[in-house]
């Protein structure tokens, strides 16, 4: 029952990742861009931290350290996606549109970081109980 257990942690963990990838990073003059609109090249690694996660998820393999690599590539995802947020702010301002930031590059951020530790220690639980 503890593999179960675990699992269905590190499962709520994985799919929180995915969503907040989802949701509004930026809005350009009233345009809303999601984390999926980063992805090349900007957030790239944050996607690839999605898919290993997925491997943990679905085959238990190395839970520990790929979930801490997944979860580093996450967090590099949002600094990459931060500065193309940058860069596109700097283009906007200089045409004069307006850019902002939303909530879920923040909450990419936080989550990843949760991710990390809360979903290694779910994955060293998976592996003793099994």
């Amino acid at each position: 029952m503890g593999f179960l257990k675990w699992r269905v942690v590190y499962g709520v963990l994985w799919f929180l990742t995915v969503v907040v990838y989802s949701i509004p990073w930026v809005s350009v003059n009233g345009k809303v861009y999601t984390g999926w609109s980063f992805t090349v090249p900007f957030s790239f690694t944050y996607v690839i931290g999605i898919v290993l996660g997925l491997i943990v998820l679905l085959i238990c393999y190395k839970p520990v350290s790929m979930t801490v690599i997944a979860g580093i590539l996450m967090i590099l995802g949002v600094f990459g996606a931060l500065f193309g947020y940058t860069i596109m702010s700097f283009i906007h301002e200089v045409l004069g549109a307006k850019a902002t930031t939303e909530a879920g590059g923040g909450l990419a951020f936080i989550i990843s970081i949760i991710y990390t530790v809360v979903g290694a220690i779910a994955g060293e639980r998976m592996m003793k109980k099994r």
